[in-house]
């Protein structure tokens, strides 16, 4: 199965049959998590419908390409978005409870932890579909990208084996799969272009994908962190409120025997209306008081406040026979004049409860005329602590042993911890168990950690995406310098035959000597005011060298004569040039004709005296021509001309000699002597 990319890289390239099998894969997975969330099995439904989305994303990247897959991961990245939106948003900015009624206004009784994905399944989410965004292009962060969601994935497989957090973090066993081959088919389909890059990748990847391990670690910290201080607060809170049930306790204690000591101030029994005026106002402070009654010695209630009906029903009953389980405790007050308590008893009135017996001494008795009894309902006392306690906050119980003597349920839903704390009860233990609602929790919950990991991660991508463009800017200046290399060596070597194109066409080839243009160049240069001779020379007899000797030799013959020639007129101040064949010109500034005939005549010498032979061991003979002009306008050609007619001379007389020009000599000129 086979199928081409679309154009996002440099050359098209066949999909990778191992990619589109993996996404199949993923794609089945997130099916099966779509039909378990429905019937309630899998995770949250959304995070399952945003597994389908993404995977489809994937497959029409690969099988229609980057235009059409947009029409899903766009909208996909957008929900995620939200999603860690609702993340990082602070507390004091958008409440956690704003986010619940949204919730609840989509779906009855909803909240958001059932419409938001776990926060690391929501980055790895994030971070594949950007791969895919970024068109899987290695300069815009895509291996990055695909580095930090596995990353993700394996922090999802630790966080599986630590205590579950508050917020939602991991997804489920099938959505971390279906993130893995998700994942391993984007890795399969473009590890082979990447790894022609390798190098400049792993620069750039490894130190990116370690301060993102860093983030990962530091948030595991924080939130760590993060939820221990918040538990410690939260039992702090309750340890604050089973203090505050014990104080009441101890206050309404207080209270009981201030009330019994007021009657040893009076001398006789005291009657209902006296027993009402004293017991309201500790009535009205301490309302689970049930009643305040007055017993007599014959353990008979007289006397009741607060006379409702309840109370009243209960008057004339005889404690010793009919409330058994406190009889302990009356007579304690009634016979040995001791405080008296029950344990937690079923009262005359109903519902649990205690009773304190307090002697009542009047001021002429030495022994109990009668008892205050005061019954204190555990509903209503727990009632009395429970209602500054915001139900949608926590739920609150108050157990003794495994019977739950009070109760206040949440109207929102629990959240994970549960407290308890102890409360001595006038020597009875009790139970105060509190379980903070889970809407609770997450609002107190500081969302520093997942903004640290947040912005870890985005600086780890931009680090990655800078030392990559680093990597790109040195090898494009690499490959900058060795194309700046490359110029300058072809300027050079242009240069050199720029040059060696100059030489040659103002030289010789063979001998090395200027040729005929730099000769005529250096004559239109002279300076008129100055006389100026030529000397043309001409090797004798030369076709015999070549033709006895061959050319070689006959180049030979050249290359030395050139090199006398050279060194003979240059330390004139003259230049020799080589006209072609076996001609030479020499070029005298400022030397008139007993000058330059006085030259001529030393290179005619030096040529003969130079060992070079003809065939049959005569010497290597030149005759020249000296022409001289006067100082005034120069006419190259008569001052040539005049030169070889003086050669032509020269040659006509026997040669190996130097003749002068007799048009341009000087009045009364003669001519040399001929030499043999």
């Amino acid at each position: 199965m086979t199928s081409t990319y679309p154009p996002r890289l440099a050359s098209e390239r066949p999909v990778s049959a191992w990619a589109i099998t993996a996404t199949m894969v993923s794609l089945l997975g997130a099916l099966v998590a779509l039909v378990l969330a429905i019937i309630g099995v899998f995770g949250s439904l959304p995070a399952a419908g945003l597994l389908v989305i993404a995977t489809l994303g994937q497959l029409a990247w690969y099988r229609l390409g980057p235009a059409a897959s947009r029409v899903l991961l766009w909208p996909a990245l957008g929900l995620l978005g939200l999603c860690l939106v609702s993340y990082l948003l602070p507390e004091h900015w958008l409440p956690h409870v704003s986010w619940d009624q949204l919730a609840n206004q989509i779906v009855t009784g909803s909240l958001l932890v059932d419409w938001r994905p776990p926060l690391l399944l929501t980055l790895c989410l994030i971070a594949l579909l950007l791969s895919l965004v970024v068109r899987t292009r290695a300069n815009l962060g895509a291996p990055m990208l695909l580095g930090v969601a596995g990353l993700l994935l394996l922090a999802q497989a630790v966080e599986a084996l630590h205590t579950p957090s508050l917020l939602p973090l991991r997804g489920t066993w099938l959505a971390q799969v279906i993130l893995l081959t998700l994942l391993l088919g984007q890795i399969v389909d473009v590890a082979g272009a990447w790894k022609q890059q390798s190098y400049r990748l792993s620069r750039a990847l490894w130190p990116g994908l370690g301060l993102a391990l860093l983030s990962l670690l530091f948030w595991h910290y924080q939130k760590t962190l993060e939820e221990r201080n918040l538990a410690a607060r939260v039992e702090q809170q309750h340890v604050q409120m089973a203090e505050s049930l014990s104080r009441e306790i101890d206050d309404h204690l207080a209270a009981m025997r201030r009330f019994a000591n007021v009657w040893r101030l009076t001398p006789m029994i005291p009657g209902a209306t006296a027993w009402a005026t004293q017991a309201a106002p500790y009535q009205r402070d301490f309302r689970y008081f049930l009643n305040i009654a007055y017993i007599d010695t014959n353990s008979r209630i007289q006397l009741v406040h607060p006379p409702t009906d309840i109370n009243l029903q209960v008057l004339g009953s005889r404690l010793f026979d009919d409330q058994p389980a406190g009889r302990e405790a009356v007579a304690s007050a009634l016979q040995r004049g001791r405080e008296g308590r029950t344990d937690i008893i079923e009262l005359l009135q109903g519902g649990p409860g205690m009773i304190h017996y307090l002697p009542i001494f009047l001021a002429s008795e030495s022994r109990p005329t009668g008892a205050v009894a005061m019954a204190v309902s555990l509903p209503a006392l727990a009632d009395t602590l429970f209602a500054n306690i915001d139900p949608e906050d926590q739920q609150l119980s108050l157990y003794r042993d495994r019977d739950r003597l009070a109760h206040q349920p949440a109207e929102a839903r629990l959240g994970p911890w549960q407290l308890e704390a102890e409360l001595d009860l006038s020597g009875i233990p009790l139970v105060l168990l509190s379980q903070p609602t889970l809407r609770r929790l997450l609002s107190d919950l500081p969302r520093q950690p997942v903004v640290s990991l947040t912005v870890g991660l985005l600086l780890a991508q931009l680090l990655y995406l800078v030392l990559f463009s680093q990597q790109q800017m040195a090898n494009q200046h690499r490959a900058v310098r060795r194309s700046n290399r490359e110029l300058r060596r072809e300027i050079r070597k242009r240069t050199r035959l720029q040059e060696e194109v100059e030489w040659l066409a103002g030289h010789d080839e063979l001998t090395g000597l200027p040729n005929r243009r730099t000769f005529l160049q250096a004559l239109r240069e002279h300076d008129p005011r100055e006389p100026i001779s030529v000397l043309l020379c001409d090797i004798d007899y030369f076709k015999k060298v070549n033709d006895h000797l061959g050319h070689l030799e006959g180049d030979r013959y050249l290359k030395e004569i050139g090199q006398l020639g050279n060194e003979v007129i240059a330390s004139d101040d003259g230049l020799f040039a080589r006209l072609g064949g076996e001609e030479f010109i020499a070029y005298l500034p400022g030397r008139d004709e007993q000058e330059a005939i006085r030259i001529a005549e030393d290179l005619r010498e030096a040529v003969a005296a130079s060992g070079l032979a003809h065939a049959d061991g005569a010497p290597l003979t030149v005759s020249i021509g000296v022409a001289t002009g006067t100082p005034g306008p120069l006419r190259i050609d008569d001052l040539m001309n005049a030169a070889d007619e003086a050669l032509y001379s020269a040659k006509h007389a026997g040669r190996n000699r130097a003749r002068l020009a007799r048009s341009l000599a000087a009045p009364g000129s003669e001519e040399l002597p001929e030499q043999r």
